[in-house]
């Protein structure tokens, strides 16, 4: 499931392409993806309107318009934002198109685990996928205090205190993998029993690893070396010591760890 560095990546794309251009058209390919708005209603909604800016929430991108109303995209497992140039075909499984003088901005999801909505306001709290998200976690405001009063009061797992969405907003199941192993701790460990330093350490290590991401546009097969992400597969090993990495279910999801640097 795209997380908070790849859902940044294609917060990019519709920045780069998508910005302050009138929407020619709206073509709704399969209107299971919408959710509460009928297509009719989303194309004529946005039609002749301009995306004025995107900005991130979580897994969640919020694209607002000139006509006070806000267009929300959630990836689910396998959601993207493809751009083509006019007079291309639509990549596979284009759901949604948004139509543009230069070319279009696609809604692509093959598996049809997300959704797309249209919002008649610019208020969070309005909305209630967001409303209910935890704070974000590259926030400035978001210290180490903060941090530990988020993690704090849970019997469950460092692997699922850090995917509760609740709690910190935009990480899911692969980076959580990729924040423990960061800081050398097991994602099996209680919260509770992670002592001050063990704590800092994972405060740090989580925004270190979601900024260096984010600045590799999520492209982290390329640098082996330096994550666990390109590793966890069977037979992976740790790019730290060369271990055979650990697979586990951890409240229902796969996780992967190294036995040796993660303690």
């Amino acid at each position: 499931m795209p997380e908070l560095p790849d859902v940044e990546a294609r917060k990019s794309v519709l920045e780069q392409y998508g910005l302050g251009k009138p929407v020619k058209n709206v073509i709704v390919r399969d209107e299971r993806i919408l959710e509460g708005v009928e297509a009719a209603s989303f194309s004529r909604s946005l039609k002749g309107a301009e995306f004025t800016s995107v900005t991130r929430r979580g897994k969640y991108l919020l694209v607002r318009t000139n006509r006070n109303s806000t267009l929300l995209l959630h990836f689910g497992m396998t959601g993207d934002i493809v751009y083509t140039e006019k007079g291309s075909p639509p990549p596979p499984y284009s759901r949604v198109e948004f139509v543009f003088d230069s070319g279009s901005l696609h809604y692509t999801n093959m598996r049809m685990i997300g959704k797309v909505s249209l919002f008649a306001t610019f208020g969070e709290n309005e909305i209630e996928d967001i409303s209910k998200l935890g704070p974000e976690p590259l926030d400035r405001k978001f210290t180490f205090k903060r941090f530990k009063e988020a993690m704090s009061g849970t019997k469950t797992t460092v692997h699922q205190a850090l995917m509760d969405q609740q709690r910190i907003a935009g990480i899911g199941n692969i980076y959580s993998d990729e924040i423990a192993f960061q800081a050398g701790i097991n994602p099996e460990r209680k919260v509770e029993s992670l002592s001050e330093n063990e704590m800092r350490k994972l405060y740090e290590k989580m925004k270190w690893t979601l900024r260096r991401a984010i600045a590799l546009h999520a492209e982290l097969d390329s640098h082996q070396d330096l994550f666990i992400i390109p590793h966890r597969k069977k037979g992976g090993t740790c790019p730290k010591c060369g271990t055979t990495l650990k697979k586990v279910t951890i409240g229902g999801r796969s996780s992967y760890h190294c036995p040796k640097c993660q303690k």
